[in-house]
């Protein structure tokens, strides 16, 4: 990283030959000072020249490269997280939390977690998961069904804008990118705009040329002039964030280019009256409060409604107690970002809908941290559905059977994506049929929902597939072209 006049820190990576004509540095107050924060202001031109740089660079070194040679690649960067020592994770160890306001200890638990995902081992799964044989079609034209061949190819050139509630989510759209063999340009946000960026530096450590292929640019959503630029030099896009973000990139892109969007999604969970035992209660509690906890609940994977099943040694109102305490006793080992203005209104507000509805039904309960906002669990009698403020917030819904709750969270099909499941194992079949059916496209396991497998699909899609086409050899071609060989009969 760039250091001078103290901690200056480079939050952007480019081709090591490009130079931007002007750099801006912003100052970032924190807790523990301020920190320099130093980004190109880049022009459309600049964008444009970056593109052929980038698009060239692909033509004459990634589109070389063999599918297994990328992904050993990329392992090879991913293995050098595993060590303590490594600079660039000791920079993201300690600069996250100061950018971002979350918990330092849970920051380095969770990176930890998240960049073995990466290893060449895991990569290696994800690729057979989707294009089998470790993505030899990528390579070269391959025997298909029918009698011919085919081959895939990814995008020229992908164009990225990221999200930043969650530190490193950047990285698995990164991957993709490079997987199918695209160029890439990747807008970050100024809310964390780090970790694409020390991850290309350790591709850079590993394999130099390949990290040149790669561009890490943060500008203002207000720089409509630069986001137009790249989505016109671009063949595909992929935009993360919010629904208004998503919306207005859309408007952006032209119906002759792809665009892939990822946006706003709501994770619900699921406990049976079998996780309700003196055996398992306090346990179940917990590792839903983790699944609540983690980036305090940033990530689309983690739940905001949650339902628990009648019938078990704990009623679902006594259980949200047990929540209400486990939420407490984590708040004091991971603590809360500090919340914005905007934040504090909607968690107040959530509060005093929860205080009318008890004036109103007696049956409706809340448990909530007393001197501040860092946690909220609001218990209702009668199954319904509602997202939250998030921030370590929760509706408890008490309900006759699981099996009643695809009725109620069908109507939010759009939105739903990760279901938390703590269930008698010959329930689980058909309490997932049900889910799919209703619009949920993960289910895992309690305490798990925020930690996705290599192999997941993103939203129900495929990651690798939906970034490529595909070319047909057909057989009548291949048999047509055999009578021009001189030495056939």
């Amino acid at each position: 990283m760039n250091q001078k006049n103290g901690s200056v820190i480079d939050i952007f990576a480019a081709p090591k030959a490009f130079v931007f004509e002007k750099y801006t540095e912003k100052m970032l107050q924190t807790p523990a000072g301020a920190i320099q924060l130093r980004y190109p202001d880049a022009t459309p031109q600049e964008i444009v020249a970056l593109t052929e740089v980038l698009k060239n660079k692909r033509a004459t070194y990634l589109n070389q490269l063999t599918t297994r040679e990328i992904v050993r690649t990329i392992g090879l960067a991913a293995e050098k997280w595993t060590d303590p020592h490594y600079h660039y994770r000791q920079v993201a160890e300690k600069y996250l939390p100061l950018m971002t306001g979350y918990d330092a200890t849970q920051t380095t638990l969770e990176l930890k977690q998240y960049m073995r995902l990466f290893r060449e081992k895991e990569l290696l799964r994800f690729v057979n998961s989707e294009l089998a044989n470790t993505g030899m079609a990528m390579d070269e034209f391959q025997p298909n069904l029918s009698g011919g061949f085919s081959k895939f190819f990814g995008p020229d050139l992908l164009f990225q804008i990221f999200s930043g509630n969650v530190p490193g989510v950047q990285i698995w759209t990164l991957i993709m990118g490079l997987l199918v063999k695209s160029a890439i340009i990747g807008k970050t946000s100024f809310a964390e705009p780090l970790m694409p960026v020390l991850f290309v530096k350790t591709l850079a450590d590993v394999d130099p040329r390949l990290a040149d292929i790669l561009a890490i640019l943060p500008w203002s959503s207000q720089e409509a002039a630069l986001t137009k630029t790249a989505i016109q030099h671009a063949e595909t896009v992929i935009v993360s964030g919010s629904e208004q973000t998503v919306t207005a990139v859309r408007d952006f892109v032209p119906a002759t280019k792809q665009l892939i969007r990822y946006g706003y999604k709501i994770g619900v969970a699921l406990v049976g009256r079998v996780a309700l035992t003196a055996d398992y209660y306090r346990q179940t509690a917990e590792k839903l409060v983790s699944d609540l906890g983690v980036y305090d609940q940033q990530a689309c994977l983690a739940p905001q409604s949650v339902y628990i099943e009648r019938g078990g040694q704990l009623s679902p109102a006594e259980f949200a107690s047990v929540m209400a305490t486990a939420l407490d006793n984590y708040q004091h080992q991971y603590r809360q970002a500090a919340l914005q203005p905007a934040e504090k209104i909607a968690i107040n507000k959530l509060r005093q809908n929860a205080l009318s509805e008890m004036l109103n039904n007696q049956t409706t309960q809340m448990f909530s941290s007393r001197d501040d906002l860092t946690w909220t669990v609001v218990y209702h009698d009668t199954p319904d559905f509602q997202a939250t403020p998030l921030n370590r917030t929760v509706h408890v819904y008490a309900v006759d059977s699981l099996s009643d709750v695809p009725n109620y969270i069908a109507p939010f099909k759009p939105y739903l994506q990760t279901a938390g499941l703590a269930v008698a194992p010959q329930a689980l079949m058909t309490l997932a049929r049900q889910l799919g059916e209703a619009g949920v496209t993960r289910l895992c396991a309690l305490g798990e929902m925020n930690h996705v497998s290599a192999a997941w699909h993103h939203d129900g899609g495929f990651n690798l597939l939906d970034l490529l086409r595909v070319v047909d050899i057909e057989a009548n071609l291949d048999q047509y072209v055999e009578r021009f060989d001189e030495d056939v009969e």
